[in-house]
C-alpha cells in the first residue's frame, strides 16, 4: 500500500471528521480555543528494542503509545483534545500490522475522547513511533512539578511496580502484569479533579520510576522528599512475588517467577512505566483527598512528605520500617 493510500484507508478514519484535522489533506492542522483556555502540549517517542520488542503486536504498541502521552496531560490536569502521529515504516510494518496499530489507537481514542489531526511517515530499518498530544486547561490553572511546598504530603495513585514485572516477563502465569505494562491507565480524571477542587498545584506522572520522578519534583520545587517504603502501594499480585524481599536487599525467589529472574523491591520503584500520578497535597486537604479517592474508585496513598532541603541537595530519602535510610543505587530510567 502506497503512502497516501495508507493515510486515506487506515488513518483518516481516526480523525472522526473533526475540523482541526482538515481531512488530513494539508501539512498542518488548526486548533481553536476559547478565550479562557490555554493549550497544553506534550510529546513522547517509542523505539523498537527500547520501549517495545519486535514481536509486540501493533494493537499493544499503539495503545501504550497513546496512553503514555495521555498520562502527560493527566499530570498537567488537562483535558485531551487531539494528537499528531509520526512513525517509521519498516519491511515488516505491513498492512496487517498497521491496521492492528490503527485499531489500538481507536480503542484509546474512544475511551478518552480525542482524535488524530495529522502526522508524518518515513521509511526506516527499525520501528519508531512518535505522538504529539494536545490538551486544554483554564488559563493559569495547570499542575506543574515546581509547585510543591514544605510540609506538603506526597500522594501517589494506584499501585507501583506492576509494569516492571510485566516488562521483564518474569511471571508467566499472570496476565495482570502484562496488562499493566501495555495498557496503563492515564489518570486524566484525577488530574482534572485535583485542579477543579483546588487540592493540588503540583503533580508528575511516573514514567522513569517513582523515585526518579519524585526527585524531579524535588529539584523543581527545591525541596527534599521523605518517603516510607512500607507506605508505598503494591498490588496484591506484586506483594505475593515480593514476599521474600526485605528493604530491597534480598533477591526475590517465588514459584511463579520464570527461572533465573532476579529483582528487588527497589527495582519496582526505579523502573518506571507505571504512569500513575505523584502529587503534593497540603495536610489540611488530606480528608478531601480520601473523599476524592472514594468518588473516583481509585486508591490514593500518602507515602511521605516534602521537607526543607537543609543541604540544598533536593534529594529523595527512602526509609524502612525501622526509620533507617535505605541506600538508593538507581533512582530510575535515563535515556542516555
Amino acid at each position: 500500500m502506497r503512502e497516501f493510500q495508507l493515510i486515506e484507508k487506515i488513518f483518516k478514519p481516526l480523525t472522526k471528521g473533526c475540523d482541526a484535522a482538515q481531512c488530513l489533506a494539508d501539512d498542518a492542522a488548526k486548533i481553536s480555543l476559547k478565550k479562557n483556555e490555554e493549550l497544553v502540549i506534550s510529546k513522547d517517542v517509542m523505539v523498537e528494542n527500547v520501549h517495545f520488542l519486535s514481536d509486540d503486536g501493533g494493537f499493544k504498541i499503539a495503545s501504550k503509545l497513546l496512553r503514555v502521552n495521555l498520562s502527560d496531560l493527566a499530570a498537567s490536569g488537562a483535558t485531551p483534545l487531539y494528537y499528531m502521529l509520526g512513525f517509521s515504516k519498516t519491511k515488516d510494518c505491513d498492512e496487517k500490522f498497521l491496521r492492528e496499530f490503527a485499531r489500538g489507537l481507536k480503542s484509546v481514542q474512544d475511551e478518552f475522547d480525542l482524535c488524530l489531526i495529522g502526522g508524518d511517515t518515513v521509511r526506516s530499518q527499525e520501528k519508531f513511533f512518535s505522538v504529539t498530544i494536545f490538551g486544554k486547561v483554564k488559563k493559569w490553572q495547570i499542575l506543574s512539578r515546581n509547585q510543591a511546598k514544605e510540609g506538603d504530603l506526597i500522594f501517589v495513585s494506584g499501585t507501583i511496580g506492576d509494569a516492571f514485572i510485566g516488562f521483564t516477563k518474569a511471571c508467566e502465569s499472570m496476565k495482570y502484569f502484562s496488562q499493566r505494562h501495555f495498557f496503563p491507565t492515564p489518570r486524566i480524571e484525577l488530574g482534572k479533579q485535583l485542579l477543579a477542587k483546588k487540592l493540588s498545584k503540583c503533580a508528575i506522572d511516573i514514567s522513569d520510576g517513582l523515585l526518579a520522578d519524585l526527585r524531579h519534583i524535588c529539584h523543581a520545587s527545591k525541596l527534599d522528599a521523605e518517603v516510607f517504603l512500607t507506605k508505598i502501594p503494591f498490588s496484591i499480585h506484586a506483594q505475593k512475588i515480593l514476599k521474600q524481599v526485605q528493604d530491597g536487599g534480598r533477591v526475590c525467589s517465588h514459584p511463579e517467577l520464570v527461572s533465573g529472574s532476579k529483582f528487588t523491591t527497589l527495582d519496582l520503584l526505579s523502573h518506571g512505566d507505571d504512569y500513575e500520578l505523584i502529587f503534593a497535597v497540603n495536610p489540611k486537604n488530606r480528608k478531601k483527598i480520601l473523599h476524592l479517592a472514594k468518588s473516583l474508585k481509585l486508591d490514593l496513598t500518602c507515602i511521605g512528605e516534602f521537607k526543607k532541603s537543609t543541604q540544598k541537595k533536593f534529594e529523595v530519602v527512602l526509609r524502612n520500617e525501622k526509620n533507617q535510610k535505605i541506600k538508593i543505587k538507581k533512582f530510575g530510567y535515563e535515556h542516555f
